[in-house]
């Protein structure tokens, strides 16, 4: 876990600002150790020294695994994850230090011989970076060419959370990566090295896998390529009960924001701890809230109602256009204006697709209104059905009360 600037390296993990990453790595553990009885970290010694001697996060043990491969490329970011997963000799579970849960997982996910997160196919990430890849590469493994030919297409699995019963799948990866890697790393500079960490973890994960005839059980059956349904911050715990703050979402001021706000308001007194020990541990930079005093009290407010209130009490709740709204009406176009509560920063948005739905909340009105409404509607429900239809409209409603405050709670 050696230094290094770039923002996708094991050492930052792709956050905006470094402070988050140690955010993430804090709630991920806490949130973890309220289901399971041993969370483990697997690092190097400059892993274990910062996150455990300095900073206190409170692992079960700290396994030094990671010393081995300090003397790769450091945005190799997923080779430890991969060396990791070949470590184990009974049945595990691997999880993303990006990753929060709010329940345990389902037996049946954890005592399948290969588990992830989800299946991925023809996710636009890997196309551009396989292109290069089989262009430059002097090697490729045989898997990945096989089941680039069986399936016409693209097929990976995500890897926030994995695990299972076959370590010897897991093995014959770390191998086969190591090779991929060492025949290789010559020609790196011919490639996005960043988004080759998924195609020999992920997608020579499911090819290898699928050589092997290993079933794969997902904890989720489909994932939007935006894994836009897996970052929902603003619907947990009632419906949300695993959020992943997979790229981009680590770039967001949203997620950035609901990371520490989350941390400390589930956890104040390790998150109280955590600051001090960053001051000391890095006393050149800030580790002061980014984020309003008055914008966080509003989030614990709202976290206190959704901590006992359910889904069906949520979907018939009233909601209304906040009076900080402005609606402009200029040129025969409706716009929405407003300020982000996250930096004051002025936002003006015409108001069409999904965000006209904001119209209905100009009186209060339920979010079990506006689904039963909107089921009349034919035109509307060709896209999607009634079950999907609701999901999104507590997602929408939810997103624009919680995280962007145009829609208040009546």
């Amino acid at each position: 876990m050696n230094y290094s600037k770039d923002p996708n390296s094991r050492y930052k993990g792709g956050w905006l600002q470094q402070k988050y990453s140690f955010y993430s790595q804090a709630l991920s553990c806490l949130t973890f150790k309220q289901f399971y009885k041993d969370v483990e970290l697997y690092t190097d010694a400059n892993g274990k020294e910062l996150l455990v001697d300095k900073l206190k996060i409170p692992y079960t043990k700290v396994n030094l695994t990671l010393d081995k491969i300090n003397s790769y490329n450091p945005k190799l970011w997923a080779l430890g994850k991969v060396v990791t997963y070949a470590e184990q000799n009974e049945p595990f579970l691997h999880a993303d230090s990006d990753v929060f849960i709010w329940q345990k997982f389902p037996n049946k996910l954890v005592s399948a011989p290969l588990f992830a997160q989800n299946i991925e196919q023809n996710f636009p990430a890997y196309q551009e970076a396989l292109n290069d890849i089989l262009i430059n590469f002097d090697w490729i493994p045989t898997e990945l060419i096989n089941s680039l030919y069986k399936n016409q297409s693209i097929h990976a699995f995500n890897a926030g959370i994995i695990g299972g019963q076959n370590h010897e799948f897991f093995k014959i990866l770390k191998n086969k990566t190591l090779s991929f890697i060492s025949k290789n790393e010559h020609l790196f500079d011919k490639i996005d090295v960043g988004i080759f960490n998924t195609i020999f973890e992920q997608q020579l994960g499911y090819a290898i896998a699928e050589k092997h005839k290993i079933p794969i059980e997902y904890l989720f059956k489909e994932v939007d390529s935006d894994f836009s349904n897996i970052i929902n911050f603003h619907t947990v715990p009632f419906e949300s009960k695993y959020v992943h703050c997979i790229g981009y979402a680590k770039k967001s001021i949203f997620a950035c924001e609901q990371l520490e706000a989350r941390l400390s308001y589930h956890f104040p007194s390790f998150y109280n701890e955590l600051i001090k020990n960053l001051r000391v541990t890095f006393p050149e930079d800030n580790f002061d809230c980014d984020f309003p005093e008055k914008r966080m009290n509003t989030l614990f407010k709202i976290y206190d109602w959704l901590e006992t209130t359910s889904i069906n009490e949520v979907f018939e709740t009233q909601f209304c256009i906040s009076d900080k709204v402005e609606i402009l009406n200029e040129d025969d176009k409706y716009f929405i204006s407003y300020s982000l509560p996250q930096d004051q920063t002025v936002q003006k948005e015409e108001i069409k697709d999904w965000l006209a739905i904001l119209l209905y909340f100009e009186n209060p009105t339920t979010i079990k209104e506006l689904y039963e409404e909107l089921c009349q509607d034919k035109d509307f429900l060709k896209n999607t059905n009634k079950v999907e239809l609701k999901s999104k409209l507590i997602s929408f409603v939810m997103d624009k009360f919680m995280l962007l405050e145009i829609l208040d709670k009546v």
